[in-house]
């Protein structure tokens, strides 16, 4: 019980605090002999921990103000941190360079990123001083620039320092949510490292840097099949059968992997199991199918709301169950994604604070600050409906696009079946459940047999046994059975023959 008190006491202490701030905010607003007015009302509202409310304010002050002190570059940081980057995107860039200002760099660094103009995106991202607390979020954006130049050497060395800052914040700070924040920036760094030791064709270096994802990260269940495509490019389509296999899990039914099944025809076709290859390709169809046309349904019936996606997300199971079951599944898999977290954190501070000043009596400057946060809620429902919605855009595409990629394997089989017909000739038929013998272990994975152990023990780490088919060995003709027969008869003639002989001897 004493706990309960001392709790609503803090919360009491808190919302106390918090209005009395935006009371200081409102007598300032009101108040025409106040210097520096901006400035002040963006401190207070913060302080009251009415961020969107202070984005007018403090955007009025950038641009009239001749130099940033270091006080108000905290309050940027906070604004940035709690309300995103993007509330400044829309400033010019003529007031955001007057400043030497490290969070208003970072800002036009990700604004021209988001331009695609990678070379001044890089310019800004580097007046981003080595000890600012953006530094992670720096070195993965110009790793990203770099990249996307064709510098893959400066992208990789980023993307290490990206790691490294990211791994340093884990270890300082002291609050969780920032703890898991930096810890996925980290695994999205170690992600990049991967991809491009993979571009690269250093597969060995791939697969130690995607090993550096935990299987309990949200983002571990997307590297499974980038993990995979390594193994297939180093041939070793056993344990890149057995990667995907684990999708089939039924905790990861909401990751479902369209690419995983083309992997897997070609992982069948290239160990020339082609029955297998054709079974994965009509499953894909018979699977695929009905959800592309539930998902393009959705998409040409609200393709031009602005909202419809947003509140999708915040239908019930049932509700989303009842338009179709993979619909609701995507829309699961959309939630887990890191920039739908993010931008979906930032809404609900907004919604709290409209929330909270339309409870309030309403005079110019609470109308004021209704406007503006209404303004920014509306934004981010834009923003993430946009989203949403594209995501499920180049979903749909994917599944056609796939379809097309294993047709082509289903007419290259068809093709490869002729041409053994016509040389006479047919591919060794050994299809068992696999064998030890056909698995490749470096020397420090651990193997179990799994005799009696639960499978999922090792999730993501599994391999096939099987053995390639691809050894051609002469057709056997109907005059080849027919011969094999005559001489297997005339065999058994002669033993019978020389049984007879032996008793009349005796």
């Amino acid at each position: 019980m004493k706990k309960i008190i001392i709790k609503l006491l803090l919360i009491f202490i808190i919302c106390f605090e918090a209005f009395g701030s935006l009371e200081k905010a409102r007598q300032l607003y009101n108040d025409p002999k106040v210097e520096r007015k901006n400035e002040k009302i963006t401190y207070e509202l913060i302080m009251g921990d009415y961020y969107f409310s202070a984005i007018p304010f403090a955007i009025k002050h950038i641009a009239s103000t001749q130099k940033i002190n270091p006080e108000f570059e905290k309050a940027l940081k906070a604004l940035v941190v709690k309300a995103g980057p993007e509330i400044f995107f829309d400033v010019s860039t003529e007031v955001l360079v007057k400043h030497d200002s490290p969070t208003l760099y970072f800002v036009l660094g990700l604004r021209y990123f988001h331009e695609k103009n990678y070379a001044l995106a890089i310019k800004y991202l580097e007046k981003v001083p080595d000890n600012n607390y953006l530094q992670p979020e720096v070195r993965l954006t110009k790793g990203a620039a770099y990249s996307l130049l064709g510098n893959s050497d400066a992208g990789y060395t980023e993307y290490k320092k990206c790691y490294n800052y990211a791994e340093s914040a884990v270890s300082s700070s002291a609050n969780d949510k920032i703890k898991r924040y930096y810890a996925i920036l980290k695994e999205t760094c170690s992600i990049h490292v991967a991809r491009l030791k993979f571009t690269s064709q250093e597969y060995d270096k791939s697969i130690e840097a995607y090993d550096e994802i935990d299987k309990t990260s949200y983002k571990w269940p997307y590297v499974l099949l980038e993990k995979a495509w390594v193994k297939f490019k180093q041939k070793d389509y056993n344990r890149t059968l057995g990667l995907l296999v684990t999708y089939k899990y039924p905790l990861l039914e909401s990751y479902f992997m369209p690419e995983s099944e083309l992997l897997t025809a070609l992982s069948y076709h290239k160990l020339c199991l082609w029955e297998d290859a054709l079974s994965v390709v009509d499953q894909y169809y018979k699977i695929y199918k009905p959800r592309s046309e539930a998902l393009a349904s959705v998409l040409i019936k609200n393709k031009t709301s602005d909202n419809y996606f947003f509140y999708l997300t915040h239908e019930s199971t049932q509700m989303l169950e009842a338009k179709h079951p993979f619909i609701k599944s995507l829309i699961t898999q959309i939630k887990k994604t890191v920039k739908y977290n993010v931008e979906y954190g930032a809404y609900k501070i907004a919604m709290k604070e409209a929330t909270l000043l339309k409870k309030m009596n309403r005079d110019d400057f609470i109308r004021v600050l209704i406007e503006e946060t209404d303004t920014q809620i509306n934004s981010k429902i834009k923003s993430l409906n946009w989203y949403i919605k594209e995501y499920m855009y180049e979903f749909i595409n994917k599944i056609n696009g796939l379809s097309f990629q294993l047709f082509k394997i289903r007419i290259d089989i068809m093709s490869k079946k002729r041409d053994l017909i016509y040389k006479g000739t047919q591919l060794i038929s050994d299809r068992g459940r696999g064998d030890l013998k056909h698995v490749n272990r470096t020397v420090d994975e651990q193997f179990w047999e799994f005799t009696g152990e639960f499978w999922a023990d090792e999730l993501g780490d599994y391999s096939f046994g099987l053995k390639s088919n691809c050894e051609e060995v002469k057709q056997r003709t109907f005059e080849d059975v027919k011969q094999e027969i005559l001489e297997e008869e005339k065999s058994q003639k002669k033993k019978d023959d020389d049984s007879s002989k032996g008793v009349k001897n005796d």
